[in-house]
């Protein structure tokens, strides 16, 4: 009877190191680990622990910003990309929440069986592919759909501006590839980020 693999090894494949320390219970079966072991590997004392239903965490200690990222990817499946305020700290913005105080992850998927929403990951399927933008090794939407992504969770007309007054006189995106994202997004128009899109934006907007 073959010696199974001490989990340390798995822990330090390459495709696991690249993935943050976070891998999908496929991918751990593919390397060769049996899902009876994935199971024991996971209860207490460990040493790995479940991230997301079908995602694990090849250790016990909690995860970090990153790895909980990265768990949101692989949780909402191969075609997913982050978007929203967390994308937005990805790109460095500085008029959202910086990463680890937003305690929700949103995720859109361009896909027909998409996951359900779970725990801190919110998954929104779309029918607005979008393409795939690396940031900090993680997968994103383009800035200007990261924007339109972000603005339904923004609080108050506040928020909103400095979010749009950031990105455009930061020169990170054109105002008019912002404004055609918000208007993709919201067809039946929003007055608030309307009204503020006009104002940050200019005429060249449109109307929504």
């Amino acid at each position: 009877m073959p010696t199974p693999t001490p989990p340390h090894r798995f822990a330090a494949d390459p495709l696991v190191v690249a993935q943050d320390g976070v891998a999908t219970v496929h991918q751990l079966m593919d390397l060769g680990c049996a899902s009876s072991a994935i199971a024991a590997h996971c209860r207490p004392p460990g040493p790995w622990r479940r991230l997301m239903p079908r995602v694990i965490l090849l250790r016990t200690a909690a995860p970090t910003i990153q790895q909980r990222l990265r768990g949101a990817l692989l949780y909402a499946g191969p075609d997913a990309l982050l978007t929203g305020p967390a994308a937005l700290a990805l790109y460095g913005l500085e008029s959202v929440p910086r990463l680890g105080s937003h305690p929700e992850v949103d995720v859109v998927v361009a896909h027909r069986a998409v996951p359900r929403s779970h725990a801190y990951v919110r998954v929104h399927p779309t029918v607005r592919p979008a393409l795939r933008v690396p940031v900090r090794n993680l997968a994103c939407t383009p800035l200007p759909r990261a924007v339109a992504d972000a603005l339904p969770h923004l609080a108050d007309p506040a928020s909103l501006a400095a979010l749009l007054t950031e990105v455009t006189e930061r020169g990170l995106c054109r105002p008019d590839d912002v404004a055609a994202e918000v208007r993709a997004a919201a067809p039946a128009g929003d007055p608030r980020v309307a009204a503020v899109l006009r104002r940050i934006v200019g005429p060249e907007a449109g109307s929504l």
